[in-house]
């Protein structure tokens, strides 16, 4: 049987957690708390396996106590099947802060500002349904919705992994780890159970298939599993240095755009760049016409408001008529702000008169800090795996 570890999350086939059971102590000097292997199969739970009492008990009590024990089971399982659907698993989904250990009282209590837990209330509904065991376990109810859990990712990971069994096991694995990454460090055990609940066999895989019907006998040893642990280490390290060759081979330096390049423009190339760094924004972007613009370059627009934009590509310092062109185009055009943009410096004359009329300024500071970000989204971009794109913003020009 597979369990999954309340605190790791991972997936293993010991009754015991592997990972937490040797996890050192904490800085604290405390160990790690206790951590609880929930079952995909209820069967599978220690309240119906018989625990030793001594020899001359078990010898005269084990067959009757286990005979007892494999009614109860049979019991609770069934009717854990009737309800499983809707009650365990629209609880499961519609209430997220169940808890491992029980935190309530066997007998239903108000709190003392007179109200109940759901799983209290869940509880009672699950008894008055014939569910009447969970009188006799009251823990078991927590358990049981973990086990709900475990089933609905196993059933997300049954519909996920089966597109990938397809060769040999190396192959599978390839397949898998190239699309879901590291996952295979916490769920390698579950697609070797996959395999073996499907039966599909790999020479390099032997199972011991009493383990469906024998508590604590691991389905794999734990140094198989283990090995195969790092097998996935080394094709996931493969596909990696694979994909860094490929980006290497194809990246385009030419990306990049720095100052020296909006330097070199002419004054449409420089509009139409300043278009794309809008667009790029999520701004609708419209071109004037070259000539009669009205001191209009540019017009934006963005949630209802336009915003026209001056244009100034100088060597020199921008002086106040581009100030008052702007002033000019956003009166014409009713537009409902102004904005003059350049890869130059603005005179202070110019400054302050834009601070008067709340015309906004971006100069080349401001403008080299978005080639910065644009740069640097660039270079994320290339480090990330599988995103094709990605949203570019920036603050310079969109004041978010």
């Amino acid at each position: 049987m597979i369990y999954q570890c309340t605190s790791c999350r991972r997936k293993s086939f010991e009754t015991k957690c592997p990972w937490c059971t040797n996890a050192p102590v904490q800085a604290s000097g405390q160990p790690a708390p206790a951590a609880l292997q929930v079952p995909l199969d209820p069967s599978f739970y220690p309240e119906f396996q018989y625990q030793t009492k001594g020899f001359l008990k078990d010898l005269l009590g084990k067959k009757k106590e286990q005979a007892q024990l494999n009614d109860l089971l049979r019991a609770v399982l069934r009717k854990y099947s009737e309800l499983k659907k809707p009650y365990f698993a629209n609880f499961f989904h519609t209430v997220r802060n169940v808890g491992v250990e029980p935190i309530d009282a066997e007998t239903p209590s108000a709190r003392e500002n007179g109200t109940y837990s759901n799983r209290e209330l869940f509880r009672e509904v699950l008894i008055r349904k014939g569910f009447t065991e969970l009188e006799e376990l009251p823990h078991l109810l927590d358990k049981l919705l973990l086990t709900t859990g475990f089933n609905s990712a196993y059933l997300g990971f049954y519909t996920e992994i089966s597109r990938h069994i397809k060769g040999s096991l190396r192959e599978i694995l390839r397949s898998w780890i190239a699309e879901a990454g590291v996952s295979y460090r916490d769920d390698l055990s579950l697609l070797f159970y996959f395999l073996w609940d499907n039966n599909i066999r790999h020479p390099e895989i032997q199972y011991a298939d009493q383990a469906s019907s024998a508590f604590g006998t691991p389905l794999l040893p734990w140094q198989t599993v283990k090995t195969w642990l790092d097998v996935c280490e080394q094709i996931n390290f493969d596909i990696l240095v694979e994909r860094l060759a490929t980006k290497l081979e194809f990246f385009d330096p030419n990306q990049f755009v720095t100052m020296y390049h909006v330097d070199a423009m002419n004054g449409y190339e420089f509009e139409k760049f300043l278009a794309q760094i809008f667009q790029t924004a999520g701004y609708d972007v419209e071109a004037t016409k070259l000539s009669g613009d009205q001191g209009a370059d540019l017009f934006v627009s963005k949630f209802g408001k336009k915003m026209v934009i001056q244009a100034k590509n100088y060597s020199g310092n921008v002086g106040n008529s581009a100030v008052q062109e702007a002033i000019s185009a956003k009166s014409f055009y009713g537009c409902d702000d102004a904005m003059v943009v350049t890869n130059s410096y603005f005179t202070r004359s110019a400054t302050e008169l834009a601070n008067a009329a709340s015309v906004r300024l971006i100069g080349r500071r401001e403008l080299q800090a978005y080639l910065d970000d644009h740069n640097q989204r660039i270079i994320e971009q290339f480090r990330l795996d599988g995103n094709d794109t990605e949203e570019s913003t920036s603050q310079a020009f969109t004041g978010a």
